[in-house]
């Protein structure tokens, strides 16, 4: 009767395609690590058995789907992402957003801690206050409701400084895969003190998703001095940046090239939404370090109660 229970047909899902949930996707927008080009990567290079479950209204329509793995985990869950090796690749996977329907209303038979709010009225079987206080770190945004004027006057007198020095700031887009995560490399290896270990998956990720990538390299005399990766997935409504990680030149002592190039990214990437109406969702991941609470407010990630 349990295996009854958690069947996603029995909880008024069905099976759907490739196509369905692509439909979904661009129709109701999601995160990076649920769109539906990111998952075709994922599941060309591992074996994730990836099943698709949609619901549709009462004409038919389409109101939501989801991707599965193995027939027991959301697709880009940290459980399942540990255990197939996905770790390698440096995905964000701190919120799942789901493209859902606002209309959409249902119960999800799998488990995740990781439900963005942005789902939180479509899953019955959810709690965002049963959740050990999980969360997400949202950057606030350069309008009325962001920064303050004090802090963006702040950053802009740091920025104006770093450019009359000589500095120099570039489109990632420019620098092919090798190039870029070389530089990310460097910088990651000065900033943290250990180099990553996974070269050739950064490369893979950078060349079939280059797409998904955005950000600046900053220079000073010639060399870079800070990166951030970070991804960028569209929506309807919204944009999805993702701040996996970076680097910077820690031999820079008149400058802070990590706070340089945050505002950077931060303020480019609210400049793009901003052109294009729509809102920013630029994510730090979890609140892990103290510097975050300066960039960002927090936002609950809900908990899929089991049956």
């Amino acid at each position: 009767m349990l295996k009854k229970l958690i069947n996603p047909a029995f909880l008024g899902w069905s099976l759907g395609t490739a196509l369905d949930y692509e439909m979904c996707h661009h129709m109701y927008g999601g995160s990076f690590i649920t769109h539906p080009d990111v998952l075709a990567f994922i599941h060309a290079r591992f074996d994730c058995s990836p099943s698709v479950h949609i619901k549709r209204d009462s004409n038919g329509a389409l109101l939501g789907a989801f991707c599965a793995w193995k027939k027991a985990h959301l697709a880009g869950d940290i459980a399942i992402t540990q255990k197939l090796g996905i770790e390698r690749y440096p995905f964000n996977k701190d919120e799942i957003i789901l493209p859902f329907n606002q209309k959409l209303r249902g119960i999800l038979p799998f488990r995740t801690k990781l439900i963005s709010s942005l789902n939180r009225a479509n899953i019955f079987n959810s709690t965002f206050k049963l959740n050990s206080d999980r969360a997400v770190c949202i950057a606030k945004g350069c309008g009325n409701n962001g920064f303050s004027s004090k802090t963006k006057n702040s950053r802009n007198r740091e920025l104006n400084k770093f450019l009359a020095a000589g500095g120099e700031i570039v489109e990632q887009s420019i620098f092919s895969p090798d190039e870029l995560t070389t530089i990310y490399f460097d910088l990651f290896e000065s900033r943290w003190g250990h180099r990553p270990d996974n070269y050739l998956e950064t490369v893979d990720m950078l060349t079939s998703l280059r797409s998904f990538f955005f950000g600046h390299v900053l220079f000073l005399a010639g060399k870079p001095c800070a990166f951030q990766f970070i991804t960028k997935a569209d929506s309807p409504t919204w944009i999805n940046f993702d701040y996996v990680n970076g680097g910077y030149d820690k031999t820079h002592h008149s400058f802070c090239p990590g706070t340089i190039v945050t505002w950077v990214n931060i303020k480019s990437a609210y400049e793009l939404c901003n052109s294009t109406g729509k809102t920013m969702r630029y994510s730090f991941g979890r609140p892990t370090a103290a510097y975050k609470d300066r960039w960002c407010r927090k936002e609950p990630l809900g908990r899929i109660l089991s049956l």
